[in-house]
């Protein structure tokens, strides 16, 4: 029976995640293929594919009947049924992703600097479900605070928001939202938007330069980690620009020294960032400070840490 819980590690895993991320379990999802079918629709080798097979099939991920393969029921609840209580989807991919850049250890603690790697589609569907998957249980509650005390339909900035896990929960509290995030996030995530939705997107990346607008709130979710100190100031900066005089700034992260999975945290920003970390309280109330905001607080939910300041 598949178990991503408890596998061989990690060898289940790889397998599983470059089956995933190959499109092999999304084909098979949609129509029944023999291995010479399911070849020739990816552009893959025979021999690689046939071996690939024969151990999702040991692995209980696929089976075959009269010559041709489809997925168990425990694979379609675990990528395909949302309702589920095994669900994980394709954040299977950003996890394969993830202990792919995590063997790259050995040479990064020589130069400092992770190797480059250009993100392709299905990379960036990955990384979208995974945030989904992490933002379910508390985005609403994370909605609440942030808007508490603000003006009725409040405007809201949410930066680097594309997955729309919380836009759409802003949206919802009556909030009118603009994602700014990068062109390739927004033109797969733009079409998903439902009539009368009030979210607009900026195809622009923030770290170019942060919107123009009058809002009440900048939304930052899981972006401070990305960058240094050099970097999240200016990013502060371009923030409070965009917001009204009476403006809030929201930062949702993993607080280094209250949160006890922040310093792990910090190897996955090394290997994949060149100047992200994890940071503390004192660091980013500094920062604050230095960007024209006051009034820092901090918030736990859930073990999530987020951190309010105002103008």
């Amino acid at each position: 029976m598949p178990n991503l819980v408890n596998p061989m590690v990690p060898q289940e895993l790889l397998v599983v995640g470059a089956a995933m991320q190959s499109g092999i379990f999304d084909q098979l999802h949609e129509s029944n293929y023999t291995i010479d079918e399911l070849a020739i629709k990816l552009s893959l080798d025979f021999r690689a594919l046939w071996t690939v097979i024969e151990a999702l099939t040991a692995l209980g991920y696929v089976n075959e009947s009269e010559g041709r393969l489809y997925l168990t029921a425990e694979t379609e609840d675990l990528f395909y049924n949302e309702n589920s209580k095994n669900y994980v989807g394709h954040a299977i991919i950003h996890t394969f992703n993830v202990i792919k850049s995590w063997t790259r250890i050995p040479e990064i603690l020589k130069t400092g600097i992770p190797p480059e790697r250009e993100r392709t589609k299905q990379d960036i569907k990955g990384f979208m479900a995974a945030m989904k998957k992490n933002a379910k249980e508390v985005a609403e509650e994370i909605v609440g605070l942030c808007l508490k005390n603000m003006p009725s339909s409040p405007s809201v900035l949410d930066l680097g928001g594309g997955p729309l896990n919380y836009a759409r929960p802003f949206a919802k509290a009556g909030a009118i939202v603009t994602v700014q995030d990068i062109s390739d996030v927004c033109a797969v995530m733009e079409p998903t938007l439902e009539p009368g939705e009030k979210i607009s997107f900026v195809a622009k990346d923030f770290t170019e330069g942060v919107t123009t607008g009058d809002f009440d709130l900048a939304f930052l979710g899981n972006i401070c980690h990305i960058y240094g100190e050099d970097e999240n100031i200016e990013l502060f900066k371009g923030v409070k620009k965009a917001l009204n005089s009476s403006g809030r700034i929201a930062i949702l992260d993993l607080v280094r020294g209250v949160n006890p999975r922040a310093e792990l945290f910090g190897v996955n920003m090394l290997v994949n960032t060149k100047t992200g970390g994890t940071w503390t309280l004192e660091q980013y109330t500094e920062w604050l400070h230095k960007a024209g905001f006051t009034d820092v607080q901090m918030h736990t939910i859930t073990g999530r840490q987020i951190i309010l300041a105002s103008i």
